[in-house]
């Protein structure tokens, strides 16, 4: 039996820490032709939540290109909520942009109405944390701030306190992903998340051990206190993640 967060959050009747695992499906796509077309295939498979990966895009630095293109797709989507995501360099962004750029992308994006939960990096300057925050906020949206460690899995501890750390600064819903060397690693990353669940993050929470060893955690990592996994539609947008059939099949299994 999964393990709920106290908090719940709901977006568009999806509830994040609820009795059910969330499975996501990332869009990567470069073009805005491409962005069209997958959005309308990606809706079709139903998932519980989408995530725009925008740093892909090939108008990603224009903020009126971006509303446009999500004003274009944002009725093809079914009512699914949508994660945007503009990753940072540092974290796995497919390419550097100003954080003035960043900002203004997601406050456009945010305008539109289709811009549900917008995902940020924990490790941005709290000046502009504050200023996503606040046009988070004002849109009615919900805020994820995460971590993500593509070389390695850091302690127990440093997991358990960045979780904290995410909740403390204002977060909705704290996410970290890490990538693990062996399986004791992953076994790491688990447990920390359940301690955190059990002992100081009350909201809902998405973590995850990448790469092929990691896989087993978007699979089970909902029993240790994930309340979110990545699924591929047509591209994965990290190491590991799994096509939404197969991890729609596994969790029948478990359930």
């Amino acid at each position: 039996m999964r393990l709920e967060s106290k908090v719940k959050v709901e977006v568009r009747g999806k509830v994040f820490g609820g009795e059910k695992n969330l499975a996501c499906i990332p869009m990567v796509p470069a073009t805005r032709e491409a962005l069209v077309e997958e959005a309308k295939m990606v809706a079709d498979l139903n998932p519980d939540v989408i995530e725009w990966r925008v740093d892909y895009y090939d108008q990603a630095g224009d903020p009126q290109a971006v509303k446009d293109v999500l004003t274009e797709i944002g009725p093809s989507l079914k009512n699914i909520p949508v994660i945007f995501t503009f990753r940072h360099q540092c974290e796995g962004g497919f390419k550097e942009y100003s954080q003035d750029v960043r900002l203004a992308t997601i406050q456009a994006a945010l305008e539109t109405g289709y811009a549900d939960i917008i995902d940020v990096e924990a490790c941005n300057e709290k000046s502009f944390i504050d200023a996503v925050k606040a046009a988070v906020e004002a849109a009615g949206a919900k805020l994820i701030l995460s971590f993500h460690n593509f070389t390695e899995t850091p302690s127990e501890e440093f997991i358990y306190n960045k979780l904290i750390e995410e909740k403390e600064l204002g977060a909705d819903i704290p996410k970290l992903a890490v990538m693990p060397k062996n399986f004791l690693d992953v076994l790491t990353l688990m447990k920390a998340t359940y301690r955190a669940r059990t002992e100081a993050v009350d909201l809902p929470m998405i973590t995850m051990s990448m790469g092929d060893l990691g896989k087993i955690s978007r699979v089970i990592g909902d029993l240790y206190g994930s309340d979110m996994s990545f699924v591929v539609g047509k591209a994965a947008s990290a190491p590991g993640q799994i096509p939404v059939a197969v991890v729609n099949e596994l969790w029948k299994l478990l359930a």
